[in-house]
């Protein structure tokens, strides 16, 4: 029995660290890696208070995600609140815009299921170079019965995925 334990113990633990990671989006090392972000949460209109405050918590757990996403893949990047605070020196410009928020409802997620209470957040990219010309501009949605920051979670590495192609080329 004991000789059985190990084999299968060893098998286990390999599949776990080998077989379940996700292929992450890699800069090319020849490609620019200095890069601005800046979140714009879109001035939404009809917001509740709530709404706004779900808002607020999201984009700031996006930022912190994007941030290391990017970091994580090669780039230097520095996270920027205004537009007037961006210098060429800093790269190439990402401008993450919120065009669409719905926090969901937590409640109706925790207890009903089945995509019940699901949130949903749409935004608008444009990657900017140095001198400000847009290189590309794009929009992507997604909505999620596991709430906002997985939908933001997942938006993060599509964003990074289009950028690491678009550099690319």
């Amino acid at each position: 029995m004991k000789s059985i334990i190990f084999p299968i113990a060893m098998f286990l633990l390999l599949g776990l660290t080998v077989g379940c990671g996700k292929n992450k989006a890699r800069l090319d090392p020849s490609a620019t890696k200095d890069i601005a972000l800046l979140t714009l949460d879109g001035n939404l209109p009809d917001q509740t208070a709530d709404q706004i405050r779900e808002l607020k918590i999201t984009i700031e757990w996006m930022d912190g995600d994007l941030v290391k996403s990017f970091k994580n893949s090669g780039f230097r990047t520095v996270l920027i609140k205004e537009m007037p605070t961006y210098k060429p020196e800093m790269g190439k410009l990402l401008i993450v815009e919120v065009e669409r928020f719905n926090a969901g409802n937590r409640a109706a997620r925790a207890f009903v299921g089945f995509g019940a209470g699901a949130a949903s957040l749409d935004l608008r990219y444009q990657l900017l170079d140095e001198r400000g010309t847009l290189l590309s501009e794009w929009r992507e949605g997604v909505g999620s019965s596991k709430g906002a920051t997985y939908c933001a979670e997942t938006l993060d590495r599509k964003a990074l995925e289009k950028v690491v192609g678009l550099l690319k080329n």
